[in-house]
């Protein structure tokens, strides 16, 4: 089993509006090696969604590509509420815009699970564990996921599944021949990653908060 990417790729997720915290995260991705960054969803905050629109320029500036969270998707949802009217049509595009999966090709990545609406922003991965063993469930070999906020490694060989432990600073190789679910961490708990194609090796970093 292959990917198609042959540069480090940095992988963000759940920085819920912290934008000092998300450009630190950019910064910590790119200072190890990314050639690409893909953010997994709660890039904004819901109830504080004034700063979406920096969030989202951060995104753009940084050429961050992204997928929806349950955050964004409460946003573009609950338009008229108190919390949320006062978005711009531009962020709220933007946001309406953005995928629940994302796929570099056997490489997925998304916020939760990779379904739809609302298992792909909400549900522990753990429930649908049993959709991603059976024949004809997704096709992934890496999936990359935050909204848990803790990283985690799920080794999937046939129907049997080990979980793997891991810490920040550690780089774990993953095989070929099996798959994996992967949960980066938060930026919100100074959590980030990177995948190393050539390696096949994921190394879990710490994002400096000075």
């Amino acid at each position: 089993m292959v990917t198609t990417m042959d540069t480090p790729l940095g992988l963000i997720a759940d920085s819920h509006g912290d934008n000092d915290l998300l450009l630190k995260a950019i910064r910590t991705v790119i200072d190890a090696g990314a050639h690409t960054i893909v953010h997994l969803g709660d890039i904004c905050d819901s109830l504080a969604p004034n700063s979406a629109e920096d969030a989202v320029k951060i995104l753009k500036e940084h050429a961050v590509r992204g997928v929806m969270g349950n955050n964004e998707y409460s946003i573009i949802s609950e338009h008229h509420n108190e919390h949320v009217k006062n978005v711009s049509q531009e962020i709220h595009t933007y946001l309406s815009n953005l995928p629940y999966i994302m796929t570099m090709g056997p490489v997925w990545f998304t916020h939760s699970a990779p379904f739809k609406w609302p298992a792909a922003t909400r549900r522990p991965i753990m429930d649908f564990l049993p959709h991603l063993l059976e024949h004809g469930g997704p096709p992934f070999e890496i999936l990359f996921r935050g909204h848990s906020h803790r990283q985690s490694i799920i080794e999937i060989d046939g129907s049997e599944i080990k979980k793997i432990p891991v810490h920040a600073g550690s780089k774990q190789y993953l095989s070929r021949n099996r798959r994996y679910v992967i949960t980066i961490g938060a930026v919100e708990e100074a959590s980030s990653a990177l995948f190393l194609p050539d390696e096949h090796a994921v190394l879990f970093l710490t994002i400096d908060r000075k």
